[in-house]
């Protein structure tokens, strides 16, 4: 049974733990061989740590234990960390402030 706050949902190529809409943990097939073994992926604050389980069940109820085990931790660090991958999302262009003749806007 998950801590109250996490939730599964698809991601990718299998699983996704979610704490609220942040992922935290993530598996998907290590290779395209039949019956590949799963890669799990730890990232609750920036660094990423990789676990290798047999199945996507193994994999589930490792997140699972995982997530029981840390809540607290978890918790406390998307809350501090935010959103790891924010910089990746789309903004508009800023203004280029320099007089540097290759850098200035080009008139068209």
């Amino acid at each position: 049974m998950l801590p109250n706050g996490f939730h599964f949902e698809r991601y990718v190529d299998g699983p996704g733990l979610y704490l609220g809409d942040r992922v935290v943990a993530s598996a998907c097939p290590a290779n395209y061989d039949p019956d590949p073994p799963w890669r799990l992926c730890i990232n609750p604050a920036g660094l990423p740590r990789y676990v290798f389980t047999r199945t996507e069940a193994d994999s589930i109820r490792y997140m699972e234990a995982w997530a029981t085990k840390w809540e607290n931790r978890i918790k406390e660090e998307v809350g501090r960390t935010g959103n790891p991958f924010g910089h990746l999302l789309v903004r508009p262009r800023e203004q280029v402030t320099t007089t540097h003749h290759r850098r200035r806007r080009k008139r068209h």
